[in-house]
């Protein structure tokens, strides 16, 4: 990865190359592709990676069709299910991971992450990852949204993994993405 820019696509999502259906993949990039239009993104749109490693992104998105439009009329779900989109297409890299495999309710994350070169099999789980979308907000509530998020992941701290929060902002739009040790106690 060049350590000044990060360049995105939805491609390795939408084709199920990350550890998640294709269809599952393209539900989420078509999502994030909505609330990029919305906020009158163009393509592609200039994205500020912030948080722990802070550099200039660019990111081809999804056309956006009248169809896809009738299907994320419920601007909340479109923004929860983009941000999963987006913050796994960037965390993916920032962490030198290649997978995700979805968490189960109530373990305080939304996605484990992991490699897809252990000698154990894939899936051998080296991380979480906790996902939070704001359609449009600004630093304030992005940091609130964090320290938010950072308290969630204490539910699954047993499991001596590290998590990455990932707060997804489409107005800028911006990805924070912060990681905390299992050691580090709120």
């Amino acid at each position: 990865m060049d350590e000044t820019t990060l360049t995105l696509t939805f491609d390795a999502l939408k084709n199920g190359r990350i550890g998640v259906s294709a269809t599952y993949g393209a539900f989420l990039a078509e999502a994030a592709s909505h609330c990029l239009h919305f906020n009158d993104h163009v393509d592609p749109v200039s994205l500020d990676v912030t948080g722990d490693v802070c550099i200039a992104g660019s990111l081809k998105w999804c056309d956006v069709t009248e169809r896809g439009e009738g299907t994320w009329t419920d601007l909340q779900e479109a923004t929860e299910y983009g941000a999963y989109g987006l913050a796994i297409i960037v965390a993916l890299p920032l962490t030198d991971t290649s997978r995700v495999e979805r968490s189960a309710k109530g373990t305080g994350v939304d996605y484990w992450v992991s490699h897809d070169k252990d000698p154990r099999g894939i899936f051998q789980r080296c991380a979480r990852l906790e996902v939070s979308g704001i359609l449009k907000g600004d630093r304030t509530k992005i940091a609130a949204r964090l320290k938010e998020k950072l308290a969630q992941t204490e539910r699954s701290v047993k499991t001596g993994l590290p998590a990455y929060v990932a707060i997804v902002e489409f107005g800028t739009p911006e990805a924070r993405i912060v990681k905390k040790n299992p050691e580090t106690r709120l």
